[in-house]
């Protein structure tokens, strides 16, 4: 694959990983809003404890933060492919920064198991501030475990690519 094609399909990738932040970062809070505040048949919702709907605008206005927790580490992966992408489209394939993308990625898809149980906690107690017992709520499904494996494999990536940039810079300074 030449360097024009690569440059090509990065930009058509970067407009939708930026299509991508935006909309999860829209539609998380429109959902979160929806379900919480107004009691509709349409939507269905699940929360980690058992709440009854609608919520008050404080206890909605609360739960609001830690559940955007996952989103938020959503945002931070799309960001770092649009960093990732940025330097494919300029034609930076094998250098120390696509290195760092990787390695970065890698630890924000092996953090998401424990990003999720972050939220679950948090968010259960946020839920739960108001009654006499404080309910915790734990909950690690096989999505997240799968996305930490991925992690891994991505780590094994990234030192794989390091060692390509290596080579290259090793080539360039052979005569």
């Amino acid at each position: 694959m030449s360097h024009i094609s690569i440059s090509n399909f990065s930009r058509k990738l970067l407009v939708l990983f930026w299509l991508s932040m935006i909309f999860s970062i829209v539609l998380n809070t429109g959902f979160w809003f929806a379900a919480t505040m107004f009691n509709v048949d349409w939507f269905n919702s699940s929360f980690p404890i058992e709440v009854t709907l609608p919520l008050s605008t404080t206890r909605s206005l609360l739960g609001y933060f830690p559940s955007m927790i996952s989103t938020m580490l959503t945002v931070a992966l799309l960001w770092q492919l649009i960093v990732l992408f940025r330097l494919y489209d300029k034609g930076i394939i094998f250098e120390r920064k696509n290195t760092e993308c990787f390695k970065r990625l890698s630890y924000l898809l092996i953090a998401t198991p424990f990003v999720e149980l972050l939220k679950d906690v948090l968010l259960s107690l946020v839920l739960s501030y108001h009654d006499t017992n404080w309910n915790v709520s734990l909950e690690v499904d096989d999505n997240d475990v799968t996305m930490m494996v991925i992690g891994f494999v991505v780590q094994v990536i990234a030192v794989v690519m390091e060692r390509a940039a290596e080579l290259k810079e090793e080539n360039e300074l052979t005569i």
